[in-house]
């Protein structure tokens, strides 16, 4: 029966959008955003459509906001480069308040705004339906047509995060949305780069909502183009004093000729502003794991005991491996939603384990799925009303819609931390979490638990982060959260399960574009192996007690990867273009440059059945009258190029198949 009512609310939904038609965006462009003060004041102006929209009383805000009381305030900012607005529409009867917190990047070209919808008055409010965050027209005269360039989101398979581009032509409309409520799980990343083709120049969106989003990029014009960008299902009144947040939306204006400027445009700005950060610096870590195979892989730890996992530790130290940070995966804990150590694995709790990391200088993480609630369990029995109810048989998830249940999470989930001698968490989720909040809504309510539930878990995710500032969170989930708000606090250190070391590079690959704060978890030591899974954070769990084992190869892969971390961070260039790469009769080659030292390393592959002994790599950045001397990490020997040769096709050469370079080069 609940099912059949939601079916038909969304189906009136789907009619009231339609109904809507064809209606007045904001349009917006690149021009004037070097100085987003004033980009700001233009596009966001009493009088003028702003670009975003939604239905109120089943009308579109196009035809009316521009009426409704306006109001703008400049806001101090704590963060350097950084201007911040509100601004505020009021409808006439002085019940809804539509609030938009808009934020300027100096230095980027980059502008983001998050919609905010409060009823200040006495009564309930009208239906408030179809939310676009971001609702605009993009202008580019000097275009002679668009392209878009993004990226697949995880399905669990080689294809992850491979790049799609397809010409966005008058009358073509592509959506996306994520499978399962995971933000990016299913058939894209919530990233989306816009080429002007002729006008070396374009604009990268990006949603943050950790949730079920929905995104359309529709063509027009040669030199227009639609973007919209919002919550794929949103049909509500609000009561008295009630509010609620919508998804973050982010554009970030870029110039320049080469293959990769618009994401490389990104990935500074995420840098910058959406990274999380310990002691003031981006956090990059090189962490450590337990699960490497040995004595018996079980899933998550669950054979790993407190003897096994301390002698690990002192296994690390002992062979001068010691990582910036321990990674503790599930199956430490008692059971799901029971975050309590599991008494017969770790009879002391994890202080023990923590002790020895510790006094080895390291810190300490470990993964709690904080969603999914198992049955019978000590939260189940004592707090049954913090938690949602899916259909029969789903178990539970914790409700994170209600600020009390936010409130006790926050300090019940510090508390084992400090109890455990934890610095950081891991959040891990599984299911579809839709179908809980889907089940929640009240009637004529649809998608307010969603909201309020995704709005609770980044207070509590903030929560943690301010409680342990000396490590981040990995929130990723093993790659099915990858929004811009989910990333703004978290690093990915990513599961790499059973995939091969060739679909590892192909996620890496095109997962380096939009998202560079993420690694995957090397259980390999051998070169081809582990450079597989390079990226702007690392995590060795080699077999430490493995007959036979050489303590040096380990440490030459760590030596590798510290010697490239910061290059990693840098500008990305895939040397083999934006299409797909996964084929096992190819090289894959990448490129990590930094502009300002004129400096940057080489990673390149070749593949299991290439028959090439050679690959040109066309490095990209690089000054043609300047000579450079690259170091080959291998052979450990050095040779002179000029950057002319290396921009125009610099031969790499492997004489075996599956076989990796890496190859730092710097100017002489």
């Amino acid at each position: 029966m609940i099912m059949k009512r939601i079916a038909m609310i969304f189906a009136a939904v789907a009619a009231l959008a339609i109904s809507l038609g064809a209606r007045a965006q904001g349009v917006i462009s690149r021009f004037g955003i070097e100085n987003p003060d004033k980009w700001i004041n233009e596009v966001f102006a009493k009088g003028k459509l702003p670009p975003f929209s939604f239905a109120y009383e089943e009308i579109s805000s196009g035809k009316f906001i521009t009426e409704w009381q306006f109001s703008k305030k400049k806001l101090p900012s704590a963060r350097k480069g950084v201007v911040e607005y509100l601004v505020t529409w009021t409808d006439p009867s002085n019940t809804l308040r539509v609030s938009c917190d808009v934020k300027g990047f100096t230095g980027y070209n980059a502008v983001e705004w998050t919609l905010r919808f409060k009823n200040i008055s006495r009564r309930n409010s009208s239906k408030i339906a179809v939310i676009r965050a971001a609702d605009y027209k993009v202008h580019e005269p000097s275009a002679a047509g668009f392209t878009a360039r993004l990226s697949k989101g995880f399905g669990g398979t080689r294809e992850d995060f491979q790049t799609e581009e397809f010409d966005l032509r008058a009358s073509v409309e592509r959506s996306y949305t994520p499978e399962d409520a995971l933000s990016s799980k299913g058939a894209s990343l919530p990233f989306y780069n816009i080429i002007a083709r002729g006008a070396n120049a374009g604009a990268v969106m990006a949603i943050g909502w950790t949730g079920r989003w929905n995104a359309s990029l529709i063509g027009t014009t040669s030199i227009e183009y639609k973007l919209r960008a919002g919550l794929e299902k949103a049909n509500f009144y609000l009561r008295p004093g009630e509010e609620v947040r919508g998804p973050l939306v982010a554009t970030v204006f870029w110039k320049g000729s080469e293959i990769s400027a618009g994401e490389n445009a990104f990935r500074r700005f995420v840098l910058a502003h959406h990274s999380p950060r310990v002691n003031g610096r981006v956090w990059s870590p090189l962490a450590g794991g337990f699960d490497f195979g040995n004595p018996m892989r079980a899933r998550g730890n669950g054979y790993l005991s407190e003897d096994l996992a301390i002698a690990t530790v002192q296994r690390y130290k002992q062979l001068e491996l010691m990582p910036e940070v321990f990674v503790l995966e599930q199956g430490w804990n008692a059971a799901e939603g029971d975050w309590r150590a599991n008494e017969d694995l770790f009879p002391e709790g994890l202080g023990n384990l923590a002790g020895q990391i510790h006094a080895y200088g390291s810190k300490f993480m470990a993964e709690m799925s904080v969603e999914n609630i198992g049955r019978g369990t000590q939260l189940v029995k004592e707090h049954p009303e913090y938690l949602l109810t899916g259909e029969k048989g789903q178990g539970y998830i914790f409700d994170f819609s209600q600020p009390k249940a936010v409130d006790f999470m926050c300090k019940h989930i510090a508390s084992l931390m400090h109890e455990g001698g934890l610095d950081g968490l891991v959040c891990s989720v599984s299911g579809d979490l839709g179908r809980y909040w889907d089940s929640a809504d009240e009637r004529d309510r649809t998608g307010l638990v969603e909201m309020k539930y995704v709005a609770g878990l980044y207070r509590f995710w903030d929560y943690i982060l301010k409680e342990f500032p000396q490590c981040a969170l990995d929130n990723s989930s093993a790659g099915v959260r990858l929004d811009l708000e989910a990333i703004s606090r978290s690093v990915a250190l990513l599961r790499q399960g059973e995939l091969t070391s060739e679909a590892t590079q192909c996620r890496q690959y095109c997962l380096n574009m939009f998202v560079p704060l993420q690694g995957v978890v090397a259980t390999d030591c051998r070169p081809y192996e582990a450079r597989s899974c390079f990226g702007g954070a690392f995590t060795t769990a080699f077999n430490l007690f493995a007959k036979g084992g050489d303590s040096a190869v380990l440490r030459a892969r760590q030596s590798e990867w510290r010697a490239c971390a910061d290059y990693l961070l840098k500008d990305y260039y895939p040397l083999c273009g934006t299409t797909p790469i996964l084929h096992n009769d190819i090289w894959v080659a990448e490129q990590f440059h930094d502009s300002k030292t004129g400096s940057g390393i080489i990673i390149a592959f070749r593949r299991s059945s290439s028959e090439n002994v050679t690959f040109a790599a066309g490095l990209q950045g690089l000054d043609p009258n300047a000579s450079y001397k690259l170091y080959d990490f291998d052979t450990k020997e050095s040779v002179s190029v000029s950057g002319a040769q290396l921009s125009k096709g610099y031969r790499l050469r492997l004489e075996e198949p599956r076989s990796s370079l890496l190859i730092k080069y710097e100017l002489e």
